[in-house]
């Protein structure tokens, strides 16, 4: 009865986030480029904790999406939800300001369907988009008289996927999986004169708006290889490879008179809706991570993708190809300590370093950071059931006030729960 309760609950949980935008980046200029702010992780809190690496560090009691190669290691059921957060503060060289919000994170359901075979479900961000600029310049005839200009979006994209990981011989696995990519983003640029040497001006203001929303399936592979070097050291290689693939989208844009109070005067004009595509480049993620098969792990990843290859609705690129590196462990001090409860807490560390695919006034922007976290187990474990509270906290640093641009502070934080049950047990009569 509770495991079909859980069923229905993740299930019920699903459908619900199906037009959910989760936003976990808040404010930022950044995102006004590409399709916003990727979602780097492509695993969960567990990963978050080690500075989003994990490609090649597979783990038992959570669910090994980061790489599906990895996914044959959960061997029991792994229910996985969690929500994601942040705080940052943007400077420029002459203002500041702190913003911040919180949604959902990471949702999955992993399920061994054979001896050598695993499966998983689950439905995560995949890009936000989420910024307001302002600008103000003057006009060279009438020094009384400014523009101010006005920038905006809002929306991004969800990614559901389904992936399979399979052991094809001993100490290496592969996997593949399918994501459908969907969602919305509107776009807005506006412009209002003030003069004030003439009444009346500045009392409303030209809005150009555009909605695009996105949908179609993207694709990646996986494998991993784990051998014994010695007596309690392993060794594991992995890396996941993203195909590139197109997006189908459909655009609806027009032009606006409205308000200062953002009131539409008029209809629309000049308004279109047209169909068309955006290019996903292809990403290679690599990793290399060494454990003592029971309580130590270390990570080390490497990750790139070709953002130069970017098309944008109109066919224009306008990013750069990125990279990452990140350095992750986690280490539990006692798992079946009975007398200490914070022996069977792991804790989890790392730091991280690379360039993101924005490219502003010929310099690219840069991000690193420093990441922490651990899982600790709630209640007693059983053979048939474990449930385990995880957490992950982040501080890190982007771009620069430098050259007129604008960096980013940031404290990001996530939480979430983890249920692993045994399902399928044949019942026995004596």
């Amino acid at each position: 009865m509770y495991k079909t309760l859980r069923v229905l609950i993740g299930f019920v949980a699903l459908c619900l986030t199906h037009a959910a935008q989760a936003q976990i980046i808040g404010n930022s200029p950044y995102s006004r480029y590409g399709l916003g702010d990727i979602n780097i992780n492509p695993g969960n809190v567990r990963n978050a904790g080690m500075a989003e690496t994990g490609i090649s560090a597979g783990n038992s009691f959570h669910a090994n999406v980061a790489n599906p190669a990895l996914l044959y290691y959960n061997s029991i059921t792994v229910f996985d939800m969690s929500v994601a957060g942040q705080v940052k503060q943007i400077e420029s060289g002459k203002a500041s300001q702190v913003d911040g919000n919180a949604n959902l994170y990471n949702l999955t359901l992993a399920v061994p369907l054979a001896k050598r075979w695993s499966a998983a479900v689950g439905l995560r961000p995949y890009s936000t988009v989420n910024y307001e600029i302002n600008a103000s310049e003057s006009l060279p005839a009438n020094p009384r008289a400014s523009v101010q200009r006005q920038y905006s979006g809002e929306g991004g994209l969800s990614e559901v996927y389904f992936a399979h990981g399979i052991k094809i011989a001993d100490g290496l696995t592969i996997g593949g999986s399918a994501s459908y990519v969907f969602g919305t983003i509107t776009k807005e640029s506006a412009s209002v004169v003030k003069d004030d040497s003439l009444a009346g001006i500045g009392l409303e203001r030209v809005v150009y708006s555009e909605r695009i929303r996105y949908s179609d399936f993207l694709f990646q592979t996986g494998a991993n290889y784990r051998k014994q070097l010695k007596e309690k050291l392993y060794l594991s290689a992995g890396a996941v490879y993203s195909l590139q693939g197109d997006l189908g989208a459909e655009r609806k844009a027009a032009y606006e008179r409205r308000t200062l109070d953002n009131m539409v005067i008029s209809d629309p004009i000049l308004g279109d809706s047209v169909e068309g595509s955006v290019r996903v480049p292809q990403s290679f993620r690599a990793g290399l991570s060494v454990d003592n098969g029971a309580n130590l792990t270390v990570a080390a990843d490497f990750y790139t993708q070709q953002w130069s290859e970017f098309r944008n609705f109109a066919g224009v690129g306008e990013l750069a190809d990125s990279y990452r590196l990140g350095l992750g462990a986690e280490y539990t001090p006692d798992a079946n300590s009975i007398d200490n409860f914070f022996k069977r807490v792991t804790y989890r560390g790392g730091l991280y370093y690379g360039n993101t695919p924005y490219l502003v006034g010929g310099k690219q922007i840069k991000d690193r950071g420093l990441t922490a976290g651990f899982t600790m187990p709630l209640g007693r474990g059983t053979v048939y059931d474990m449930y385990l509270l995880n957490a992950a906290l982040g501080y890190g640093r982007r771009g620069t006030s430098n050259d007129g641009l604008i960096v980013e502070n940031y404290l990001r934080f996530s939480v979430g729960f983890t249920v692993n049950s045994r399902w399928f047990i044949k019942r026995r009569i004596d």
